[in-house]
């Protein structure tokens, strides 16, 4: 599948879905409310960004707002970065099961820069208005990743 802007988006919403999912799934069931608040914070971030993703497919010129990806299509593209960006169940239920805030936040850090660099490498193949979309969306999840990285400096460790 080409990385045009229309692909990507429909990819970054589906990736902010997982991501939403993910921390929603932490939240309920790691049993410690320090971390189940910063995982609902998350979510919500997560949830700003699916609605920020889409706004920009919208705003797409309506000849670069092409058709919506196949669900086959969006299903592998979805597969790929569970596999590249999301932690493995191991890596959480070690996390929660400290419980260590600070392990989590770390997976999270880890988690969003995997998106920043999933997102940069399909920089290389584009250019125009592909590429101004694609570099908002690693600007957006840069900014996730230093908000953080913000929370992080704020705790002892």
């Amino acid at each position: 599948m080409k990385p045009t802007a229309n692909n990507t988006l429909q990819i970054a919403v589906e990736m902010e879905r997982l991501g939403r999912t993910f921390y929603e799934s932490l939240a309920l069931g790691c049993g410690h409310a320090e971390i189940a608040a910063l995982a609902t914070s998350l979510a919500k971030a997560e949830e700003e960004h699916i609605e920020t993703f889409v706004r920009m497919r919208n705003a797409l010129p309506p000849d670069q707002r092409g058709p919506k990806l196949a669900d086959n299509e969006l299903f592998a593209a979805t597969e790929v970065l569970h596999k590249k960006i999301i932690p493995s169940a191991k890596a959480v239920h070690k996390a929660v099961q400290a419980p260590d805030l600070l392990k989590v936040l770390d997976m999270a850090i880890e988690m969003e820069t995997r998106a920043v660099d999933f997102y940069s490498t399909l920089l290389y193949d584009v250019t125009g208005l592909d590429a101004a979309v694609m570099a908002e969306i690693v600007d957006e999840e840069k900014a996730h990743v230093r908000m953080l990285q913000e929370v992080r400096k704020l705790l002892p460790g």
